[in-house]
């Protein structure tokens, strides 16, 4: 399972400064120490400048038993009631196995996406 976490920088010129919070209150602190950041660029349609704005990407390998993940759904969900705690960016569970990606988007509707129909089947037959 990969759990990813997109963070936009939108002010121009500025580094992310504060700490990471999305991720401890939902993971065993020993796994943090695996979490990987990359940074990608991330342009608006009215923006001609290339390069200006960041996307900062953090991503976690574990397995389901390795985090709260009911926990984390429920923070993703909570950004738009306006209730703690709560995670305002954008949060993708990746089952690496099922080869499925899970993205929530608030507190009415998520994405699933999967290489195969078969994969999501038996969703579609509850």
């Amino acid at each position: 399972m990969d759990v990813n976490d997109d963070v936009n920088d939108f002010e121009r010129g500025k580094q992310i400064k504060r700490k990471l919070v999305n991720f401890p209150p939902y993971v065993e602190k020993s796994l943090l120490y695996k979490l990987k950041h990359q940074t990608k660029p991330y342009v608006f349609p009215e923006d001609d400048e290339e390069g200006t704005h960041k996307t900062h990407r953090f991503s976690l390998k574990c397995n389901t038993n390795e985090f709260k993940y009911h926990s984390l759904l429920k923070a993703i969900c909570n950004h738009y009631l306006g209730i703690s705690p709560r995670v305002f960016h954008r949060v993708y569970f990746i089952n690496i196995n099922k080869k499925t990606i899970f993205h929530i988007y608030d507190d009415r509707g998520c994405d699933l996406l999967a290489t195969s129909p078969d994969t999501l089947r038996d969703i579609y037959d509850i």
